[in-house]
Protein backbone atom coordinates (compact mmCIF):
# COMPACT_ATOMS: atom_id res chain seq x y z
CA UNK A 1 0.00 0.00 0.00
CA UNK A 2 1.20 3.22 -1.02
CA UNK A 3 2.27 6.22 1.57
CA UNK A 4 0.62 9.38 1.18
CA UNK A 5 2.43 10.86 4.14
CA UNK A 6 5.10 14.20 3.69
CA UNK A 7 7.87 14.76 5.65
CA UNK A 8 9.88 17.98 6.50
CA UNK A 9 13.32 19.44 6.90
CA UNK A 10 14.67 20.32 10.49
CA UNK A 11 15.51 24.25 10.08
CA UNK A 12 16.44 26.71 12.74
CA UNK A 13 13.85 24.53 15.44
CA UNK A 14 11.05 24.41 13.41
CA UNK A 15 9.84 21.96 10.04
CA UNK A 16 9.77 23.94 6.39
CA UNK A 17 6.71 22.85 5.18
CA UNK A 18 7.18 25.05 1.45
CA UNK A 19 9.24 23.34 -1.14
CA UNK A 20 9.02 20.68 -4.16
CA UNK A 21 7.67 17.43 -3.18
CA UNK A 22 10.01 14.10 -3.79
CA UNK A 23 8.31 10.99 -4.05
CA UNK A 24 10.39 8.02 -1.91
CA UNK A 25 9.84 4.69 -3.49
CA UNK A 26 9.22 1.85 -1.62
CA UNK A 27 11.86 -0.95 -3.33
CA UNK A 28 9.68 -4.21 -2.05
CA UNK A 29 6.69 -2.87 -3.94
CA UNK A 30 7.77 0.11 -6.11
CA UNK A 31 5.50 1.64 -4.71
CA UNK A 32 5.18 4.94 -2.34
CA UNK A 33 6.97 4.88 0.89
CA UNK A 34 6.26 8.66 1.39
CA UNK A 35 7.37 12.04 0.11
CA UNK A 36 10.20 13.92 1.25
CA UNK A 37 9.22 17.87 0.89
CA UNK A 38 12.80 20.00 -0.21
CA UNK A 39 13.23 23.17 0.91
CA UNK A 40 14.14 25.96 -1.70
CA UNK A 41 17.83 27.03 -1.90
CA UNK A 42 17.51 29.75 0.35
CA UNK A 43 16.94 27.40 3.31
CA UNK A 44 20.89 26.35 3.37
CA UNK A 45 22.46 29.79 4.24
CA UNK A 46 19.35 30.02 7.08
CA UNK A 47 20.32 26.59 7.84
CA UNK A 48 23.83 27.83 7.96
CA UNK A 49 23.06 30.94 10.02
CA UNK A 50 21.42 29.20 12.26
CA UNK A 51 24.10 26.59 12.72
CA UNK A 52 26.76 29.20 13.50
CA UNK A 53 24.33 31.06 15.93
CA UNK A 54 23.61 27.71 17.28
CA UNK A 55 27.66 26.68 17.94
CA UNK A 56 28.85 30.15 19.94
CA UNK A 57 26.31 28.58 22.17
CA UNK A 58 26.72 25.46 22.53
CA UNK A 59 30.69 25.55 22.64
CA UNK A 60 30.17 26.95 25.89
CA UNK A 61 28.25 24.35 27.83
CA UNK A 62 29.62 21.81 29.86
CA UNK A 63 30.32 18.68 29.47
CA UNK A 64 27.39 17.73 31.12
CA UNK A 65 24.88 19.68 29.21
CA UNK A 66 26.28 18.10 26.40
CA UNK A 67 26.11 14.80 27.79
CA UNK A 68 22.39 14.77 28.92
CA UNK A 69 21.44 16.25 25.41
CA UNK A 70 22.54 13.00 23.91
CA UNK A 71 20.68 10.72 26.49
CA UNK A 72 17.59 12.89 25.80
CA UNK A 73 18.39 12.14 22.09
CA UNK A 74 18.65 8.28 22.87
CA UNK A 75 15.19 8.11 24.80
CA UNK A 76 13.52 9.48 21.97
CA UNK A 77 14.88 6.85 19.85
CA UNK A 78 14.22 4.44 22.29
CA UNK A 79 10.52 5.76 22.67
CA UNK A 80 9.64 5.60 18.86
CA UNK A 81 11.54 2.07 17.45
CA UNK A 82 8.76 0.79 16.00
CA UNK A 83 7.60 3.54 14.01
CA UNK A 84 11.20 4.64 12.73
CA UNK A 85 12.14 1.16 12.19
CA UNK A 86 9.13 0.73 10.04
CA UNK A 87 9.58 3.62 8.28
CA UNK A 88 14.00 2.50 7.74
CA UNK A 89 12.35 -0.83 6.13
CA UNK A 90 9.30 0.91 3.92
CA UNK A 91 12.23 3.14 2.29
CA UNK A 92 15.44 1.29 2.68
CA UNK A 93 13.94 -2.21 2.35
CA UNK A 94 15.57 -4.06 5.01
CA UNK A 95 14.01 -6.81 6.94
CA UNK A 96 12.08 -5.64 10.03
CA UNK A 97 14.22 -7.14 12.71
CA UNK A 98 17.13 -4.93 10.85
CA UNK A 99 15.33 -1.95 11.51
CA UNK A 100 14.57 -2.56 14.78
CA UNK A 101 18.34 -3.34 15.39
CA UNK A 102 19.49 -0.53 13.75
CA UNK A 103 17.40 2.15 15.90
CA UNK A 104 18.46 0.38 19.37
CA UNK A 105 22.13 0.19 18.13
CA UNK A 106 21.58 4.55 17.26
CA UNK A 107 20.29 4.66 20.76
CA UNK A 108 23.26 2.77 22.59
CA UNK A 109 25.81 5.17 20.03
CA UNK A 110 24.73 8.00 21.78
CA UNK A 111 24.26 6.68 25.21
CA UNK A 112 27.87 5.46 24.36
CA UNK A 113 28.85 8.78 23.31
CA UNK A 114 27.48 10.70 26.23
CA UNK A 115 29.82 9.32 28.38
CA UNK A 116 33.41 9.81 26.33
CA UNK A 117 34.66 13.11 27.15
CA UNK A 118 38.34 15.09 25.22
CA UNK A 119 39.86 16.41 28.54
CA UNK A 120 42.86 18.50 28.88
CA UNK A 121 46.07 16.56 28.59
CA UNK A 122 49.05 17.92 30.86
CA UNK A 123 52.24 17.44 29.00
CA UNK A 124 54.30 18.72 31.15
CA UNK A 125 53.91 20.49 34.98
CA UNK A 126 57.31 21.93 36.44
CA UNK A 127 58.11 24.73 37.97
CA UNK A 128 59.85 26.33 35.29
CA UNK A 129 57.98 24.67 32.25
CA UNK A 130 54.39 23.96 31.69
CA UNK A 131 52.26 22.68 28.17
CA UNK A 132 48.86 20.93 27.88
CA UNK A 133 47.01 19.98 25.02
CA UNK A 134 43.58 20.55 24.62
CA UNK A 135 40.67 20.17 22.32
CA UNK A 136 38.14 22.78 20.93
CA UNK A 137 35.07 21.84 18.48
CA UNK A 138 35.50 22.91 14.71
CA UNK A 139 32.21 24.93 14.31
CA UNK A 140 29.48 23.44 12.08
CA UNK A 141 29.87 19.70 10.87
CA UNK A 142 28.13 18.93 7.58
CA UNK A 143 26.99 14.82 7.91
CA UNK A 144 26.78 13.24 4.55
CA UNK A 145 24.27 9.89 4.89
CA UNK A 146 24.33 7.11 2.82
CA UNK A 147 21.19 4.65 1.68
CA UNK A 148 21.97 1.83 3.34
CA UNK A 149 22.03 2.87 7.08
CA UNK A 150 20.57 5.82 6.71
CA UNK A 151 19.65 6.72 10.74
CA UNK A 152 22.88 4.64 12.04
CA UNK A 153 24.77 6.48 9.88
CA UNK A 154 23.46 10.15 10.99
CA UNK A 155 23.78 9.02 14.34
CA UNK A 156 26.89 8.34 13.97
CA UNK A 157 28.35 11.80 13.10
CA UNK A 158 25.89 13.60 15.55
CA UNK A 159 26.89 11.57 18.72
CA UNK A 160 30.77 12.84 18.56
CA UNK A 161 30.56 16.26 16.65
CA UNK A 162 27.45 17.24 19.96
CA UNK A 163 29.49 16.16 22.52
CA UNK A 164 32.83 17.56 21.20
CA UNK A 165 30.79 20.91 21.08
CA UNK A 166 30.21 21.56 17.65
CA UNK A 167 26.57 22.40 15.35
CA UNK A 168 25.77 19.79 12.43
CA UNK A 169 23.47 19.40 9.55
CA UNK A 170 22.86 16.38 8.34
CA UNK A 171 22.03 15.78 4.22
CA UNK A 172 20.13 12.68 4.00
CA UNK A 173 20.24 10.17 0.59
CA UNK A 174 17.98 11.22 -1.54
CA UNK A 175 16.62 7.56 -1.60
CA UNK A 176 16.10 7.14 2.24
CA UNK A 177 15.31 10.26 4.30
CA UNK A 178 12.41 9.69 5.42
CA UNK A 179 13.29 7.64 8.94
CA UNK A 180 16.05 10.50 9.42
CA UNK A 181 13.65 13.55 8.49
CA UNK A 182 11.25 11.81 10.97
CA UNK A 183 13.84 11.91 13.65
CA UNK A 184 14.27 15.61 13.29
CA UNK A 185 10.82 15.86 13.80
CA UNK A 186 10.56 14.14 16.72
CA UNK A 187 13.83 15.75 18.40
CA UNK A 188 12.26 19.32 17.34
CA UNK A 189 11.25 20.43 20.84
CA UNK A 190 14.34 18.89 22.26
CA UNK A 191 17.47 20.67 21.02
CA UNK A 192 18.27 23.66 21.26
CA UNK A 193 17.49 25.62 17.54
CA UNK A 194 19.96 25.27 14.65
CA UNK A 195 22.42 22.52 17.18
CA UNK A 196 21.08 19.26 14.90
CA UNK A 197 19.21 20.31 11.49
CA UNK A 198 18.16 17.52 9.36
CA UNK A 199 17.95 18.73 5.72
CA UNK A 200 15.70 17.11 2.67
CA UNK A 201 18.20 16.81 -0.87
CA UNK A 202 17.34 15.55 -4.29
CA UNK A 203 20.44 15.55 -5.18
CA UNK A 204 21.55 18.55 -5.61
CA UNK A 205 22.30 20.22 -1.84
CA UNK A 206 25.13 18.10 -1.47
CA UNK A 207 27.64 19.80 -3.51
CA UNK A 208 26.50 23.29 -2.28
CA UNK A 209 26.47 22.18 1.58
CA UNK A 210 30.44 20.88 1.86
CA UNK A 211 31.67 23.90 -0.31
CA UNK A 212 29.75 26.32 1.32
CA UNK A 213 33.01 28.26 3.42
CA UNK A 214 31.19 28.50 6.76
CA UNK A 215 31.34 24.45 7.38
CA UNK A 216 34.55 23.63 8.94
CA UNK A 217 34.03 19.72 9.21
CA UNK A 218 32.78 17.63 7.02
CA UNK A 219 31.66 13.86 7.75
CA UNK A 220 31.29 11.65 4.77
CA UNK A 221 29.83 8.12 4.21
CA UNK A 222 29.25 6.53 0.59
CA UNK A 223 30.95 5.42 -2.61
CA UNK A 224 34.57 6.10 -3.21
CA UNK A 225 33.58 7.71 -6.19
CA UNK A 226 31.77 9.98 -4.44
CA UNK A 227 34.17 10.51 -1.94
CA UNK A 228 36.98 11.67 -3.99
CA UNK A 229 34.26 14.47 -5.35
CA UNK A 230 33.55 15.59 -1.89
CA UNK A 231 37.73 15.86 -0.90
CA UNK A 232 37.90 17.51 -4.26
CA UNK A 233 35.57 20.41 -3.03
CA UNK A 234 36.57 20.53 0.60
CA UNK A 235 39.97 21.08 -0.29
CA UNK A 236 39.25 24.52 -1.53
CA UNK A 237 38.55 25.63 1.79
CA UNK A 238 40.81 22.95 3.19
CA UNK A 239 38.33 21.57 5.65
CA UNK A 240 38.49 18.90 8.04
CA UNK A 241 37.35 15.68 6.41
CA UNK A 242 36.47 12.41 7.36
CA UNK A 243 35.50 9.96 4.42
CA UNK A 244 34.26 6.04 5.34
CA UNK A 245 33.76 4.81 1.87
CA UNK A 246 33.66 1.58 -0.16
CA UNK A 247 35.32 -1.91 0.46
CA UNK A 248 36.08 -5.35 -1.29
CA UNK A 249 36.42 -6.94 1.84
CA UNK A 250 38.07 -10.60 1.37
CA UNK A 251 37.39 -13.24 3.95
CA UNK A 252 40.04 -16.07 4.00
CA UNK A 253 39.20 -19.67 5.13
CA UNK A 254 41.53 -22.20 5.47
CA UNK A 255 41.21 -25.93 5.37
CA UNK A 256 40.85 -26.70 9.57
CA UNK A 257 37.51 -24.84 9.97
CA UNK A 258 33.92 -26.95 10.33
CA UNK A 259 32.48 -26.45 6.82
CA UNK A 260 29.13 -25.72 8.38
CA UNK A 261 29.46 -23.45 11.41
CA UNK A 262 31.70 -21.13 9.54
CA UNK A 263 29.42 -20.79 6.42
CA UNK A 264 26.72 -20.06 8.31
CA UNK A 265 29.14 -16.52 9.60
CA UNK A 266 29.96 -15.90 6.03
CA UNK A 267 26.53 -16.24 5.19
CA UNK A 268 25.43 -13.89 7.26
CA UNK A 269 28.43 -11.59 6.71
CA UNK A 270 27.92 -11.11 3.43
CA UNK A 271 24.17 -11.04 2.79
CA UNK A 272 23.67 -8.48 5.54
CA UNK A 273 21.16 -5.99 4.13
CA UNK A 274 21.59 -7.64 1.23
CA UNK A 275 24.55 -7.09 0.43
CA UNK A 276 24.28 -3.34 0.89
CA UNK A 277 27.05 -3.16 3.59
CA UNK A 278 30.85 -1.31 2.98
CA UNK A 279 32.24 -3.96 5.63
CA UNK A 280 30.30 -7.05 4.40
CA UNK A 281 32.08 -10.20 3.05
CA UNK A 282 32.44 -9.29 -0.62
CA UNK A 283 34.52 -12.14 -2.33
CA UNK A 284 35.63 -15.52 -0.16
CA UNK A 285 38.60 -17.70 -0.60
CA UNK A 286 38.36 -21.09 0.35
CA UNK A 287 41.40 -23.76 1.13
CA UNK A 288 40.77 -26.28 -1.96
CA UNK A 289 40.76 -28.73 0.11
CA UNK A 290 37.21 -27.69 1.81
CA UNK A 291 35.67 -26.02 -1.35
CA UNK A 292 33.26 -28.25 -2.64
CA UNK A 293 32.15 -28.70 0.80
CA UNK A 294 32.03 -25.35 1.84
CA UNK A 295 30.16 -24.08 -1.74
CA UNK A 296 27.81 -27.11 -0.85
CA UNK A 297 26.64 -25.07 2.93
CA UNK A 298 27.05 -21.98 1.41
CA UNK A 299 24.55 -22.93 -1.29
CA UNK A 300 21.94 -24.78 1.40
CA UNK A 301 21.84 -21.08 3.17
CA UNK A 302 21.47 -19.50 0.16
CA UNK A 303 18.52 -21.57 -1.11
CA UNK A 304 16.57 -21.47 2.71
CA UNK A 305 16.66 -17.79 2.97
CA UNK A 306 13.43 -16.03 2.49
CA UNK A 307 13.65 -13.35 0.06
CA UNK A 308 10.43 -10.52 0.64
CA UNK A 309 9.65 -7.47 1.83
CA UNK A 310 10.77 -6.74 4.95
CA UNK A 311 7.51 -6.30 6.49
CA UNK A 312 6.48 -9.59 6.55
CA UNK A 313 7.40 -12.32 8.88
CA UNK A 314 10.47 -14.44 8.53
CA UNK A 315 11.96 -12.15 5.58
CA UNK A 316 15.00 -12.31 6.21
CA UNK A 317 16.33 -10.58 3.06
CA UNK A 318 14.70 -7.64 1.62
CA UNK A 319 15.64 -6.06 -1.81
CA UNK A 320 18.15 -3.62 -3.25
CA UNK A 321 17.40 -0.32 -2.21
CA UNK A 322 17.01 1.54 -5.80
CA UNK A 323 16.96 0.58 -9.25
CA UNK A 324 20.72 1.80 -10.21
CA UNK A 325 21.52 -0.75 -7.78
CA UNK A 326 19.33 -3.35 -8.77
CA UNK A 327 20.77 -2.94 -12.40
CA UNK A 328 23.98 -2.68 -11.58
CA UNK A 329 23.59 -5.97 -9.65
CA UNK A 330 21.99 -7.71 -12.46
CA UNK A 331 25.37 -6.97 -14.34
CA UNK A 332 27.20 -8.80 -12.19
CA UNK A 333 24.53 -11.51 -12.36
CA UNK A 334 24.94 -12.03 -16.25
CA UNK A 335 28.54 -12.01 -15.69
CA UNK A 336 28.34 -14.84 -13.40
CA UNK A 337 26.44 -16.81 -15.73
CA UNK A 338 28.92 -16.53 -18.57
CA UNK A 339 32.35 -16.39 -16.84
CA UNK A 340 31.54 -18.58 -13.25
CA UNK A 341 29.21 -21.61 -11.69
CA UNK A 342 26.39 -20.54 -10.10
CA UNK A 343 25.86 -23.02 -7.12
CA UNK A 344 22.87 -21.67 -5.96
CA UNK A 345 20.49 -18.23 -6.68
CA UNK A 346 21.17 -16.66 -9.74
CA UNK A 347 17.26 -15.38 -10.07
CA UNK A 348 15.20 -12.60 -10.29
CA UNK A 349 11.86 -13.91 -8.09
CA UNK A 350 8.56 -12.25 -9.28
CA UNK A 351 7.59 -9.99 -6.58
CA UNK A 352 7.49 -6.73 -7.63
CA UNK A 353 10.34 -5.23 -6.43
CA UNK A 354 13.96 -4.51 -6.71
CA UNK A 355 14.53 -8.20 -5.43
CA UNK A 356 17.42 -10.83 -6.29
CA UNK A 357 17.86 -14.50 -5.11
CA UNK A 358 21.16 -14.76 -2.69
CA UNK A 359 23.64 -16.03 -5.15
CA UNK A 360 26.95 -18.15 -4.54
CA UNK A 361 29.16 -18.33 -7.69
CA UNK A 362 32.39 -20.45 -7.59
CA UNK A 363 34.86 -21.26 -10.41
CA UNK A 364 34.93 -17.49 -11.13
CA UNK A 365 38.90 -15.43 -11.78
CA UNK A 366 40.03 -13.09 -9.95
CA UNK A 367 39.92 -10.78 -12.44
CA UNK A 368 35.97 -10.95 -12.88
CA UNK A 369 34.62 -7.93 -12.17
CA UNK A 370 32.76 -9.50 -9.23
CA UNK A 371 35.45 -10.38 -7.89
CA UNK A 372 37.72 -6.82 -8.37
CA UNK A 373 33.89 -4.43 -7.76
CA UNK A 374 32.50 -3.58 -4.84
CA UNK A 375 28.90 -5.60 -6.28
CA UNK A 376 27.05 -4.19 -2.96
CA UNK A 377 24.48 -6.61 -3.51
CA UNK A 378 23.39 -10.57 -2.59
CA UNK A 379 26.43 -12.36 -4.96
CA UNK A 380 28.93 -13.80 -3.41
CA UNK A 381 31.73 -14.93 -5.32
CA UNK A 382 33.89 -18.07 -3.40
CA UNK A 383 37.44 -18.66 -5.34
CA UNK A 384 39.94 -21.14 -4.07
CA UNK A 385 43.82 -21.04 -3.07
CA UNK A 386 46.28 -23.42 -2.08
CA UNK A 387 49.29 -21.04 -0.82
CA UNK A 388 49.52 -18.87 1.99
CA UNK A 389 51.42 -16.25 0.30
CA UNK A 390 49.48 -16.59 -3.13
CA UNK A 391 45.81 -15.77 -1.24
CA UNK A 392 47.41 -12.92 0.89
CA UNK A 393 48.64 -11.15 -2.52
CA UNK A 394 45.36 -11.50 -3.88
CA UNK A 395 43.35 -10.81 -0.89
CA UNK A 396 45.67 -7.31 -1.22
CA UNK A 397 45.32 -6.55 -4.85
CA UNK A 398 42.08 -4.00 -4.66
CA UNK A 399 42.48 -0.21 -4.29
CA UNK A 400 40.43 -0.80 -1.21
CA UNK A 401 41.18 -1.47 2.35
CA UNK A 402 38.30 -1.67 4.59
CA UNK A 403 37.46 -4.91 6.72
CA UNK A 404 38.50 -8.61 5.86
CA UNK A 405 38.47 -11.83 7.92
CA UNK A 406 40.74 -15.12 8.61
CA UNK A 407 38.78 -17.94 9.49
CA UNK A 408 41.29 -20.86 11.49
CA UNK A 409 41.40 -23.21 13.75
CA UNK A 410 44.77 -22.14 14.20
CA UNK A 411 44.65 -18.76 15.99
CA UNK A 412 48.58 -18.28 15.37
CA UNK A 413 48.11 -18.94 12.08
CA UNK A 414 45.26 -16.79 11.27
CA UNK A 415 46.64 -13.90 13.78
CA UNK A 416 49.94 -13.99 11.38
CA UNK A 417 47.91 -13.53 7.68
CA UNK A 418 45.43 -11.64 9.45
CA UNK A 419 48.30 -8.66 9.83
CA UNK A 420 49.47 -9.23 6.56
CA UNK A 421 46.15 -7.67 5.21
CA UNK A 422 46.11 -4.09 3.74
CA UNK A 423 42.73 -3.30 5.98
CA UNK A 424 42.02 -0.92 8.59
CA UNK A 425 40.04 -3.65 10.42
CA UNK A 426 40.85 -7.34 10.51
CA UNK A 427 38.63 -10.05 12.32
CA UNK A 428 39.78 -13.54 13.17
CA UNK A 429 36.80 -16.07 13.07
CA UNK A 430 34.59 -13.13 13.02
CA UNK A 431 33.26 -10.41 11.24
CA UNK A 432 31.27 -7.75 11.49
CA UNK A 433 31.84 -7.50 14.90
CA UNK A 434 32.11 -4.00 16.22
CA UNK A 435 33.16 -2.26 19.86
CA UNK A 436 32.10 1.32 20.76
CA UNK A 437 35.07 1.25 22.01
CA UNK A 438 37.61 0.28 18.84
CA UNK A 439 38.79 2.42 16.76
CA UNK A 440 37.39 1.77 13.24
CA UNK A 441 39.63 3.78 10.76
CA UNK A 442 39.35 2.95 6.66
CA UNK A 443 42.64 2.40 4.39
CA UNK A 444 43.59 2.52 0.73
CA UNK A 445 41.01 4.07 -0.90
CA UNK A 446 38.13 2.85 1.29
CA UNK A 447 38.63 6.36 3.12
CA UNK A 448 40.08 7.87 6.40
CA UNK A 449 39.05 9.21 9.66
CA UNK A 450 38.44 7.66 12.69
CA UNK A 451 35.39 6.33 13.88
CA UNK A 452 34.45 4.83 17.67
CA UNK A 453 35.87 6.18 21.29
CA UNK A 454 38.24 8.81 22.32
CA UNK A 455 40.18 8.27 18.54
CA UNK A 456 36.22 8.82 17.04
CA UNK A 457 35.98 12.27 19.25
CA UNK A 458 39.31 13.52 17.47
CA UNK A 459 37.94 13.70 14.39
CA UNK A 460 35.78 16.80 15.55
CA UNK A 461 37.90 18.57 17.31
CA UNK A 462 41.09 20.84 16.77
CA UNK A 463 43.89 19.94 19.23
CA UNK A 464 45.72 22.75 20.68
CA UNK A 465 48.71 23.15 22.36
CA UNK A 466 49.70 25.31 25.69
CA UNK A 467 53.54 25.80 26.94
Amino acid sequence: MADSRNFYSLVNGSLVHDGSKLNIINPATQGSAGSAIIPGVNVLQEAIDAADRAFVCWRAEPWTVRSDLLLALADVLRKNVEELARLLTTEQGKPLRQARIETVSCAEFLEHCSGLELRLIVLKNEPEAYAEQFFVPYGIVAGIVPWNFPLEAAISKIGPAIITGNSIIIKPAPTTPLATLRFGELIKEVVPPGLIQIIADDGSLGPELVSHPSVAKISFTGSTASGKAVMTSAARGLKRLSLELGGNDPAIVFDDVDPNRVAQAIFKAAFLNSGQVCTAIKRVYVHQSIADRFCECLGDLARTAVVGNGLEDDVTVGPLQNKAQFDKVLQYLDEAEKVGRIVAGGKVPALGGYFINPTIVTDISDEASLVKDEQFGPILPVLTFTDVDDVVRRANATPYGLTASVWSADRGRALQVARRLDCGTVWVNKHLEFNLDYPFSPCKESGFGTEGGIEGLKEYAQPRLLS
